[in-house]
């Protein structure tokens, strides 16, 4: 698994156990248990899902509030019309298209993509973190409070362990390192029109617009 857990056109690269642990037809414990006999891997992820339960628990204000709170003076863009390119999977960048199409379909989306579509939204849009979040609450079918806006926290920065506010996800790049053979891609936007879609935003001028908002909420 911890070879393959990044690449999303492997069918058994990831337990699948989200939605049936989501629902109780799984116990964390059994999982546990399983874990603790195939890899420290998925202890990991098992360890991040109760991680975020704890977060929520004591700090409550997460659930609609930036953890870090120096991050509430960010200046988000909130464009509606891009924000419904991402949603509608319409980004003109393949490997987010794709990731949005299989949410949008199966109501299912490889992690690594979690990340990559949290991230562009987040980042490369600049669109507050809460609309994703909100999102990902209609369609997933593992849907979890604590584990999504955790999540979405990590994505954009703003969680209390999130990825730093310049780590940004280049879609590009991405899509290179872990569907290099686009069979995870084409599979997702086979017969859609958002192979055709042209990119909505330029990733360079988008990064630096994000790297100052940023910059500029810390000195707020």
């Amino acid at each position: 698994m911890e070879a393959t857990r990044n690449i999303p056109s492997i069918e058994a690269g990831t337990s699948k156990m989200s939605t049936y642990l989501r629902y109780g037809v799984v116990s964390i414990r059994k999982l546990v248990q399983k874990a603790l006999i195939h890899g420290s891997v998925y202890l990991n992820e098992l360890i991040w899902r109760d991680f975020f339960s704890q977060i929520l628990i004591h700090f409550p204000h997460s659930q609609n509030e930036c953890f870090k709170k120096q991050y509430s003076a960010l200046s988000w863009s909130n464009d509606q019309n891009l924000f419904e390119k991402w949603c509608g999977a319409q980004t003109g960048f393949p490997f987010v298209d794709a990731g949005m199409q299989e949410l949008n379909t199966t109501g299912l989306m490889h992690n690594r993509l979690r990340m990559v579509t949290a991230g562009f939204l987040c980042k490369n849009l600049l669109i507050d973190w809460r609309w994703g979040e909100a999102y990902f609450a209609q369609k997933l079918l593992d849907y979890d409070l604590a584990s999504n806006v955790g999540n979405w926290q990590w994505a954009a920065g703003t969680g209390c362990d999130a990825a730093p506010y310049f780590r940004i996800f280049n879609p590009i790049t991405q899509q290179k390192n872990f569907d290099p053979e686009n069979l995870y891609t084409e599979k997702q936007l086979k017969n859609t029109i958002s192979s055709n879609t042209l990119p909505i935003v330029d990733l360079s001028e988008s990064r630096l617009k994000a790297l100052a908002a940023y910059k500029k909420a810390l000195l707020l």
